[in-house]
């Protein structure tokens, strides 16, 4: 059983293609030595989606048409899913497994990961009962997925009783920032909370550690995994923090199984495991779950079952004993140098 794994694997998206690729690998090893799906070996197939429809459309139909992939897990940014969605509607089952927006998917797709408003509802109050914000500025890519990461902000702000005291939405790639940080030095705000995606992350809060706004505010970067804080280095990510449902760090009997998996086969030097790289692992063993309680490998009996909606609950119930689990929970992360340590629970 073929199986097309979209992701980018360049430009501003691309950091975290090494450790997706290896993720992937352990989960299909994993599965394979388990007998495989209904008995048969799966092969996987990697697409680069790059960040823009075209790009993603022409790796949808090399991985459909030519390689003759039977399901296709993507982890990519939400600006190219519903195309795929479309694209692959009653062809092949798609699992989509980033920390997305929260809402409805198209035809033939269940999503699995975070949502923004599970992650940034407790984060936020962590943030303001721990540290006494109550002023943020938001900084956000233009995309679908950071302006409605800021209509969650918004919301949530409002139900909470602080105040958005400046935002700021600006391209993938940015020259110069001094505009930007200089409206940010000057807003009064004492957080600022980041969507932004891959390298545009990794250029701002490098930036932002420069101008010295690091020593002066907080900064809650959503999807600053692991692979992030490499990138930013441990000069420029003081007072950095992030929530997810996974870090490296948190131990658990899955995740150490997992991370043992995971260095037994790519060494103590493997590409940084995050929640990005975990979700390409997980969303091969929903398939596998799915194909299984369907009792079919057939890729068009797979993707009609998926027009009608699966819940996140539903979809995530074959992920029992995996490193996130059914019911992930969220924590709160800070870094530490190039390492991400988690400091506080925020759901059980």
């Amino acid at each position: 059983m073929k199986i097309g794994l979209l992701h980018p694997r360049s430009g501003v998206a691309g950091i975290w293609a090494p450790a997706m690729d290896a993720a992937a690998v352990v989960g299909a090893a994993e599965i394979n030595a388990a007998g495989g799906i209904l008995g048969e070996e799966i092969e996987i197939v990697f697409g680069d989606c790059g960040f823009s429809v075209n790009e993603a459309l022409n790796a949808v139909d090399t991985l459909v048409e030519i390689d003759g992939v039977d399901a296709i897990v993507g982890g990519h940014p939400s600006n190219i899913r519903d195309a795929v969605s479309e694209r692959v509607a009653s062809t092949v089952p798609y699992i989509y497994t980033p920390q997305y927006e929260g809402i409805a998917c198209g035809p033939s797709t269940v999503a699995i990961g975070s949502t923004d408003q599970e992650l940034m509802a407790p984060a936020l109050q962590w943030l303001r009962s721990e540290k006494h914000a109550e002023r943020y500025f938001f900084v956000g890519n233009n995309y679908i997925w950071p302006h409605m990461a800021l209509a969650t902000t918004q919301r949530l702000m409002r139900a909470q009783g602080t105040h958005l005291v400046g935002q700021a939405i600006v391209p993938t790639k940015m020259e110069d920032y001094t505009d930007l940080l200089r409206q940010i030095a000057q807003s009064g705000a004492q957080v600022v909370i980041q969507a932004l995606v891959g390298l545009s992350a990794v250029e701002f809060n490098r930036a932002f550690a420069a101008a010295g706004l690091d020593e002066k505010m907080l900064r809650f970067g959503l999807i600053v995994d692991e692979t992030i804080i490499c990138g930013i280095g441990s000069d420029a990510s003081n007072n950095l923090f992030t929530a997810a449902s996974y870090f490296a760090d948190h131990h658990s009997r899955s995740n150490d199984h997992f991370l043992e998996l995971y260095h037994s086969a790519f060494g103590e030097f493997a590409p940084p495991v995050s929640a990005a790289s975990v979700g390409f692992y997980e969303g091969l063993h929903v398939l596998a779950g799915l194909a299984g309680n369907l009792r079919t490998r057939d890729s068009r009996i797979l993707a009609n079952h998926l027009h009608q909606p699966m819940s996140r609950p539903k979809a995530r119930h074959w992920l029992g004993g995996k490193p996130v689990g059914q019911w992930p929970s969220v924590y709160m992360g800070r870094a530490d140098g190039v390492t991400l340590q988690v400091v506080a629970a925020l759901t059980p």
